[in-house]
């Protein structure tokens, strides 16, 4: 009977539990650059749309990346100054899709969104959205009952183009014109806006970028030169600026300019980027003139990872650059893998990051940067750049790390894993104020085989069975995780294989581990990050000698994108955990729990302090701003059950 009572109470604390990302958490500074809130994941391919989500009076922004997820940012406009607070990184719960449309489109005074279809790529779908519940109301089709079609690769968009009140549609095609359906009511039965085709050719627009090549396109249409009418802005797969149509008819019956097409734009201080730049135009300033972005999604010209969210001010008709980081925060082009360690024996923890790979230098390698943590207040952290190669300029690809001390010399030596599935030791030869890393060899196994996995090796060391020694867990391209136990001792390592399928755990691709005591029952529980399916927790079911690990679905950690690397740590009993992205940023999320089931002192011991704690709320009769602590039991009062509950989870310990 106590154990069933037990294991109620626990799932029941389970389930309040949840990471919550904190975009105000530490600082930290590259070179002269200092970011203030350097977990926002970065931005590899941003697609943005500007709109006034919550009606306050300025233009909030939604933002789609490589990882198929809307990311909702709220705008706190303070003394015509933006202030971009991120509210979601996972808005709407959508499957991964490649564009987005958020407008009022039946004309009831609020939004509804269209969105590519899962299944049909070339197709899409509509939702209505009422007090902010989705509601399916299925395929946007033609007059003709055909599905209104998009080529995939294109970034489509809506405007009304003949001045009749509805949402047009247009979106553009592989040979380099323009597809143009009408928007002609709504369908009675469905609810979804009807049009009608009219042409693969609008206006005879045709767009050819260099040597005749033609090429995916992100297009926008504004009122570019305050006549009244809409220009066409369009980013060409092929094209390092934007081209600019000018409409010379009326707003009823537009009549575009094919001829003299503006090539570079702005014209003052045109943008040159890798090609494939999606224009937006919002009053980002508060000025009544619309400004400029460009995001670049990166074409025929290369990979443009970083400074690729574009402000150019309007200027009295004229755009002047502002930046090319609208949205400053940590990026270091893509997969990066954080790990956290007091490494020069300071009190503080500081931060290492592994990248996959660097493009400011050739060879293009990944790098390990570290960043020494410099703040002098507790749980401020401050982490400033001190080396952007702290192994050498050529390691590897995809560097992942962990530390560990593998020789029991008390200092932290370092495992390296890479893009080619391979793990190398790099051994501490300095001290634990002032480290001295060497390349000692590549990790072998008991039988002197090279560890060499499939590849995007993620290792971590850890006593896994409480013997004293650090055994060896590497996560890896399949999903699954490795396990090799140290047979040897404390001074001299000896890793033997177990298990190339550790406890059954996949999770389809690219598995990165870590271990913490999340639910402080003295055993380590596993946490794993995946190419395309977030973070998953697996509580560790058996003991500190014998793990056996099964899936935590009661403990929430949000989507944060592709490629999650979880890194783990403790501050003042707190866990905390960063997460890095295939984005070249990470996210930072605290742990907002009901503390240890019954742990009211929160002295990670539940006994009879905790009891004389709950009688006095009782008796005192107290409010708090949640019950979920003391109320053990979740009925939603605290009572004389939840003191017997307690008991019984002392007795039960």
């Amino acid at each position: 009977m106590n154990k069933i009572i037990y294991i109620i109470i626990y799932f029941s604390f389970l389930f309040c539990n949840s990471f919550l990302i904190d975009q105000n958490f530490a600082q930290i500074n590259i070179d002269d650059m200092s970011y203030h809130k350097p977990f926002l994941g970065g931005f590899n391919k941003p697609k943005v749309q500007w709109l006034d989500w919550d009606y306050d009076g300025d233009d909030d922004l939604f933002l789609l990346d490589e990882d198929g997820s809307i990311k909702y940012y709220n705008n706190q406009l303070f003394d015509e100054n933006s202030e971009f607070v991120l509210i979601s990184t996972h808005y709407f719960d959508f499957e991964p899709i490649s564009w987005f449309y958020i407008a009022d489109f039946d004309q009831d005074l609020e939004y509804e969104i269209i969105i590519q279809d899962y299944n049909n790529i070339n197709q899409m779908i509509y939702y209505d959205i009422i007090d902010s519940n989705l509601i399916f109301l299925g395929t946007v089709y033609d007059n003709l009952s055909e599905p209104v079609i998009s080529d995939p690769v294109m970034t489509p968009t809506f405007v009304d183009i003949d001045n009749d009140g509805d949402l047009d549609f247009f979106t553009g095609n592989m040979i380099g014109t323009i597809t143009y359906y009408e928007n002609i009511g709504f369908n009675n039965f469905s609810f979804t806006p009807d049009f009608e085709l009219i042409t693969i050719f609008w206006e005879e627009i045709y767009i050819v970028g260099p040597s005749n090549r033609h090429g995916a396109s992100a297009i926008k249409f504004i009122d570019i030169d305050n006549d009244n009418d809409y220009d066409l802005s369009w980013g060409d797969y092929f094209q390092q600026s934007l081209y600019i149509i000018k409409n010379e008819g009326t707003a009823d019956i537009p009549d575009m300019d094919n001829i003299n097409v503006m090539t570079y734009y702005p014209q003052n201080f045109p943008v040159i980027t890798a090609g494939l730049n999606m224009p937006s135009f919002t009053d980002i300033d508060g000025d009544l003139d619309m400004d400029l972005f460009v995001t670049v999604l990166s074409g025929a010209y290369g990979y443009q990872l970083i400074d690729n969210f574009i402000y150019f001010q309007n200027n009295e008709g004229e755009y002047d650059l502002i930046t090319n980081e609208f949205i400053e925060t940590l990026d270091l082009f893509s997969d990066i893998y954080p790990e956290l360690v007091d490494i020069d024996n300071d009190g503080d923890l500081d931060l290492f990051i592994g990248t996959d790979v660097d493009f400011s230098s050739l060879p293009w390698f990944g790098k390990i940067k570290f960043f020494e943590n410099i703040s002098t207040v507790d749980n401020e952290p401050v982490w400033s750049l001190s080396s952007s190669e702290y192994l050498g300029g050529e390691v590897g690809n995809n560097l992942s790390l962990d530390f560990g001390d593998i020789d029991n010399d008390s200092d932290f030596d370092l495992v390296v894993g890479d893009f080619n599935g391979r793990v190398k030791l790099y051994i501490n030869i300095g001290s634990q104020n002032s480290p001295n890393f060497i390349f000692d060899n590549f990790i072998f196994d008991n039988n002197n085989q090279n560890i060499d996995l499939s590849g995007y090796s993620v290792p971590k060391l850890v006593d896994i069975d409480n013997d004293n020694d650090l055994d060896l867990f590497i996560g890896e391209m399949s999903g699954s995780i490795f396990f090799y136990e140290n047979i040897g001792t404390s001074l001299l390592h000896d890793f033997v294989l177990v298990s190339n399928d550790f406890d059954d755990i996949n999770v389809g691709s690219r598995s990165a581990i870590d271990f913490i005591d999340i639910d402080f029952d003295n055993d380590l529980d596993l946490f794993v990050g995946s190419q395309n399916n977030g973070i998953v927790i697996f509580e560790n079911i058996g003991s500190m000698q014998s793990p056996q690990f099964i899936i935590n679905e009661n403990i929430n950690i949000p989507f944060l994108g592709l490629n999650t690397i979880p890194a783990l740590y403790y501050d003042n009993g707190k866990i905390n955990l960063i997460s890095g992205l295939s984005t070249g940023g990470a996210y930072y999320l605290s742990y907002e729990s009901c503390s240890l089931a019954g742990d009211f002192n929160q002295n990670l011991v539940v006994d009879i302090v905790d009891i004389i704690f709950l009688i006095n709320i009782i008796l005192d009769d107290l409010l708090y701003e949640s019950v979920c602590p003391y109320d053990i039991n979740n009925d939603f009062s605290i009572d004389v059950i939840d003191i017997m509950l307690l008991v019984d989870i002392i007795l039960s310990s």
